[in-house]
């Protein structure tokens, strides 16, 4: 157990636990494999946390989920916004022996006043988790990561969509799904957070776009989002990033949308088309509130940019509301894959003082794009693509049965496909519920299912089978 002295201890203990409010708003954990010791992993915690907030977090324990707890040291604080920093503890771990760990953090209490958990909220502590498998045979090097973050403004009556951007450098397929959070219920046990309720209509699609087509009450909402990294079928770990909404007027804050697809070629998901060689010319208006006259700046997020895939610009010219900025690069044949890539730009409002109101803090706006080099492969729904009425299968991951509930449409079918496509199973359905024990010859892993009416395809999506 790696513990330094009790001087330590005693001033982390009474430092910063001492403040009412937190100021962790985001979080969540990745890490890379040693390529020579699979049993060494190399670990990052980031956090959001909120630059008027008096505490802080020099240094935390992490629990290892092999007996170990770890202190470490905060190693930087970058700045993300005028309202936000995160915080970056960075350290090693080597696990005496292969298997499946869960590596966590408790932190301080979330806020007051969650509308989607049970109250006293500011009682429940914050809790982050990882799920890693050490000494894999199949050498999954790097983790989940994000290339956007986990605090968002939300409008009342403006349908919400957003994407956290998660990229994984070694290219496995990532499955995305809403999860409960999870808290310290005692000294041993963690636990579902008491009388949850996801916020109503929120869903998440097989891309990472969430779509909160009727945000709620004003107020501040959180969610967890699971990414589950999967190679040939194969689950090599899973992410949680615990997420805050908040959901208030719409005051400084700009407004910015992509505004040339008509002069793109977009598929029938609203995903833009492209091939290895052909530029791609990306054009977006940041347009600032009309009620401010606050200054705006831009810059964009994604995996292009934080892994350096190619070379790219973003180009600025200043119309009388606002900016109209373009965003270029020319995708390689090394780009060439059957997952789209995500593109992000956040528009931010430049304050220049430091006590606007609490929901003036999130001062920022985003735009996506969906960028498919080479052949496209997999269906995208997209924003306000979402179709009213959709197939539910759960629980999802599943191990003796599941459950469809389908659309009222006619000729219901459902056809499920391994890794390489073929047909493993297939189902009639009817309209509403549907209970199906899983087939014996179906082996775990990660399959795709199509339901189709009259024969011709509704819906796809993930079925992992446990």
């Amino acid at each position: 157990m790696n513990i330094k002295p009790l001087l330590c201890l005693l001033v982390l203990f009474l430092a910063p636990v001492l403040v009412q409010a937190t100021h962790i708003y985001s979080g969540y954990i990745s890490y890379t494999t040693d390529p020579q010791n699979p049993l060494k992993l190399n670990f990052e915690m980031t956090t959001y946390n909120y630059t008027a907030s008096t505490a802080s977090d020099p240094a935390v324990f992490m629990n290892m989920g092999d007996g170990n707890n770890v202190m470490v040291e905060r190693a930087a604080l970058p700045t993300y916004s005028k309202s936000f920093y995160t915080s970056v503890f960075r350290w090693s771990h080597t696990y005496s022996s292969a298997g499946d760990y869960i590596v966590s953090w408790i932190g301080e209490n979330r806020n007051a006043l969650i509308l989607n958990l049970a109250p006293p909220t500011d009682q429940l502590a914050f809790y982050i988790y990882t799920n890693v498998k050490a000494g894999s045979s199949l050498k999954n090097l790097n983790s989940v990561k994000l290339a956007g973050t986990g605090v968002v403004q939300v409008f009342p009556n403006e349908p919400w969509t957003h994407n956290l951007l998660a990229y994984d450098a070694d290219g496995d397929y990532l499955m995305y799904d809403l999860v409960i959070p999870k808290y310290r219920k005692s000294a041993n046990e963690i636990a579902n957070a008491p009388s949850y309720q996801q916020p109503e209509g929120l869903r998440i699609n097989e891309f990472g776009e969430l779509h909160w087509p009727n945000p709620g009450a004003k107020g501040q909402y959180i969610i967890n989002v699971r990414i589950t990294e999967f190679r040939d079928g194969i689950q090599l770990g899973s992410t949680v990033v615990e997420m805050t909404l908040m959901v208030g007027e719409r005051l400084d804050q700009p407004q910015f949308s992509l505004i040339n697809k008509e002069r793109l070629t977009v598929n029938d998901d609203g995903s833009v088309q492209t091939w290895p060689g052909q530029p791609v010319k990306l054009e977006f208006y940041l347009q600032k509130n009309p009620a401010s006259d606050l200054p705006l700046s831009a810059r964009q997020f994604g995996e292009i940019d934080t892994l350096k895939l190619a070379d790219t610009s973003l180009q600025f010219r200043d119309t009388t509301n606002g900016y109209a900025i373009t965003y270029t690069f020319t995708p390689t044949p090394a780009l060439e894959r059957t997952e789209p890539y995500l593109i992000g730009l956040r528009g931010l409002t430049q304050y220049d003082l430091p006590d606007h109101q609490y929901f003036r803090n999130i001062e920022f706006a985003w735009a996506f794009a969906y960028i498919y080099v080479g052949e496209q492969r997999r269906p995208l729904s997209s924003g306000d693509d979402f179709p009213t009425e959709r197939v539910k299968l759960y629980p999802n991951p599943a191990r003796g049965e599941f459950t469809i509930e389908a659309p009222d449409l006619p000729a219901l079918h459902l056809l499920v496909r391994d890794v390489t496509g073929k047909v493993v199973a297939s189902y009639t359905l009817r309209p509403g519920r549907n209970d199906f024990a899983r087939p014996a010859k179906l082996a775990s892993g990660l399959y795709t299912y199509t339901l189709t009416s009259q024969l011709s395809p509704i819906e796809t999506g993930k079925l992992v089978l446990q």
